[in-house]
């Protein structure tokens, strides 16, 4: 089969967000059984195309800026050429893109095949968690949802990652259940487990320190400001405890700017500042790593699409604190292993996460095996990737039957 994925986002150019690795984990595990794959994506720098792990990556646009309106039109535009020249060359089948960003609308428009929209984050969540900054923002994210949704209608088939997405696309959006997938995302088991590492030393953090890991872009969608409040409960009780927090910084603060600087300032307030350590960037190798040292992963989010930091850390038999945002809801997990608390709940947050770092070694080897086993019997690569051929073929098949 050959198909082509819109994706703006794609690593290793891009973020490592959950779109990227979604599509970087579906994309190599089809080439791998022997599918032809592009991935048309944006370029950070000179336009180009190139081949990683057998898949042929297609840079294209000339302005990589995040949540502008230009550089959206720039990259789409530079994309349905290109997406039209692989078409006509390599006799593509099937296309993809995901949902955010109406990565498909203006192929929607003039469909020279099947085309799968996969409903991953949208435009609309942004909007309803703030994680903006600015009017102008505010009003690029209202034009993105409704070309979005228009994309989603147009499709052939549409992907829902989670439940939620599901109900959205039949209930709201109105497409007849019989095009619509529920098909959960995977994680690479192979890739995320425990590993040795010396990370831990070189972030200067003593070994019999509790370490507290968040991953993820700081922006108030994410909740890390909310985090930010559970801190000062979390080292009054623990004082030796050390947060690490791992993503880029936003302009999404509760009064504007700096989500970094707000954090900071409210540390060094309340008297935790050197306890937190800041990573910007952490290349996709290490974070094993990281989730390996650390003691607990913090999932805080207002909002998630589908949360696979939650997935990766437990595969890496970790203990997590998370929210009932995303994929939790549908795992029914609360319990030793995983404590799931409500979004914008600080109070819960610092209790949650002071029951975990206060279980001891029998426990952790315990949770480590089931929350690992969950994640290996539910979200394996290979079911993920059936299930998406299955629906590809079901697209096909619609179509060549609807040509007799």
């Amino acid at each position: 089969m050959k198909v082509a994925f819109l994706s703006r986002e794609y690593p290793p150019d891009s973020a490592w967000g959950g779109i990227a690795t979604a599509y970087h984990t579906l994309a190599c595990a089809l080439a791998e059984r022997g599918h032809e794959v592009h991935v048309i994506c944006q370029a950070a720098g000179v336009p180009r195309d190139s081949i990683d792990e057998g898949v042929f990556v297609h840079r294209v646009g000339t302005n990589p800026k995040r949540y502008s309106a230009m550089a959206r039109i720039d990259y789409s535009t530079h994309a349905l050429f290109k997406l039209r020249d692989i078409i006509r060359k390599h006799g593509i089948e099937i296309v993809e893109a995901t949902y955010w960003g109406a990565e498909a609308f203006f192929y929607s428009l003039r469909k020279r095949t099947p085309l799968v929209v996969r409903m991953d984050i949208s435009a609309s969540d942004i909007l309803k968690t703030g994680g903006y900054s600015g009017v102008r923002e505010m009003l690029n994210l209202k034009l993105l949802s409704r070309l979005e949704d228009f994309s989603a209608r147009r499709a052939d088939r549409v992907v829902a990652i989670s439940k939620d997405f599901y109900d959205y696309a039949t209930d709201k959006l109105h497409i007849n259940s019989k095009r619509v997938d529920l098909v959960h995302h995977a994680v690479d088991i192979e890739r995320f487990r425990f590993v040795e590492s010396d990370i831990r030393e070189r972030l200067g953090i003593p070994s019999n320190a509790p370490l507290v890991l968040f991953v993820g872009r700081l922006e108030s969608r994410k909740g890390v400001h909310i985090l930010c409040r559970a801190f000062a409960d979390i080292v009054r009780n623990m004082p030796g405890t050390r947060f690490v927090l791992v993503g880029s910084d936003t302009d999404t603060a509760p009064a504007g700017g700096s989500m970094k600087s707000y954090i900071n300032e409210q540390a060094g307030s309340n008297g935790f500042r050197d306890n937190l350590v800041f990573i910007d960037f952490l290349p996709q190798e290490e974070l094993p790593g990281l989730y390996s040292t650390c003691d607990l992963v913090v999932s805080p989010s207002l909002h998630e699409s589908f949360g696979l930091v939650v997935l990766e850390a437990m595969a890496c038999g970790k203990p997590v604190v998370v929210t009932s945002t995303g994929i939790v809801p549908e795992l029914r997990l609360n319990g030793e292993g995983v404590i799931v608390v409500e979004p914008g709940d600080a109070a819960g947050l610092a209790e949650a996460t002071i029951k975990m770092l206060s279980l001891d070694e029998k426990d952790r080897k315990r949770i480590a095996g089931e929350n690992r086993e969950v994640v290996k019997s539910g979200f394996s690569v290979p079911a993920w990737v059936d299930k998406v051929i299955g629906v590809y073929e079901e697209a096909l098949s619609k179509r060549r039957s609807s040509q007799v």
